[in-house]
């Protein structure tokens, strides 16, 4: 199962609905961060997440306070709770240079190893059934958007076709879905005679900040949840370009033309605390998009076939 878990959905500043970005995807025993804004341990605490087992991948989208600053609590915290495990954290240009600072802050010797890497355009990270690929984005500083692709499933098995080749439920069905051949009467059955096409492993998208772009319609194209830019309503459309920043219905005009199946709008700018009205308008009558509120969970189905 996969489970995508909402640990901070503001922008710039967190208020006391809000903390600044942090997404959690889970996978199989493996945990992904998705950006680290100021105190995500503490909302990973109040998620149950928990902070160390299965956490061993972190990806920045770029070095705005409100993106990483979370990273040292984080980092003292995992040490506190007797982390020996490696540790990665990927990000954009510049990441080794802040990170190198973020480590050392303070005087907290760390009992595991922090490995950074810089990605660019492209950068593919591989994982125990997944990958991630970085992208570019259209922000003010250095940035990434990330794909998480998960790798294709098998096709379902064939019953009636099964047994219309005379075979009986038991171990030599075991070895077709193995992939592997075999003989029944003289007759060799190959797996592709009882076994359907590949399907397509999940994918999830996080774009970070960014303005609508080229590279972010390709990276979202029929993904199964893209996590977009929804700092601003629609009628601050020139902010937002000023900004390097989307608006909500920036977002979802992008999704929907690039057949995503589920649109999740987060970074909403502080200036809503008051009145999400205009946020909320932008939406309605939309089933597939929602705006993410922290420790908003979703468990992300599979699709039938490619």
């Amino acid at each position: 199962m996969l489970e995508i878990i909402f640990l901070g959905t503001g922008g710039s500043v967190p208020t006391t609905e809000k903390n600044t970005a942090a997404v959690m995807v889970r996978y199989d025993g493996s945990k992904i961060l998705f950006d680290c804004g100021e105190g995500t341990q503490k909302q990973m605490m109040i998620a149950k997440t928990g902070v160390n087992r299965g956490l061993n991948q972190i990806f920045i989208s770029h070095f705005h306070a409100d993106h990483f600053i979370g990273l040292p609590g984080l980092f003292q915290t995992m040490n506190f709770n007797g982390r020996e495990e490696d540790l990665f954290v990927y990000g954009p240009k510049h990441t080794k240079k802040f990170l190198a600072v973020v480590k050392n802050m303070g005087y907290c010797r760390f009992n595991f190893n922090i490995i950074y890497q810089e990605l660019m355009d492209g950068d593919c990270i591989e994982g125990d059934g997944y990958s991630i690929t970085a992208f570019d984005t259209d922000h003010n500083v250095p940035s990434l958007g990330y794909i998480f692709q998960e790798e294709d499933r098998p096709g379902r098995f064939n019953t009636d076709a099964a047994i219309s080749l005379g075979l009986k439920p038991g171990p030599l069905y075991s070895k077709l879905v193995s992939g592997e051949a075999i003989e029944v009467d003289g007759r060799i059955i190959l797996p592709t005679m009882v076994i359907g096409p590949p399907r397509r492993g999940i994918k999830i998208v996080y774009s970070g900040d960014t303005r609508p772009c080229e590279k972010l319609f390709n990276a979202v194209k029929n993904a199964d949840v893209a996590i977009l830019d929804g700092t601003f309503d629609g009628s601050l459309k020139d902010w937002a370009d000023q900004t390097r920043h989307s608006t909500i219905k920036e977002s979802i005009a992008l999704g929907l033309k690039a057949g995503v199946k589920k649109i999740v709008l987060t970074h909403t700018s502080p200036r809503y605390s008051a009145n999400k009205e205009p946020l909320y308008s932008d939406i309605r009558g939309l089933n597939n998009v929602v705006i993410a509120e922290d420790f908003l969970r979703l468990d992300v189905p599979y699709r039938d076939s490619f």
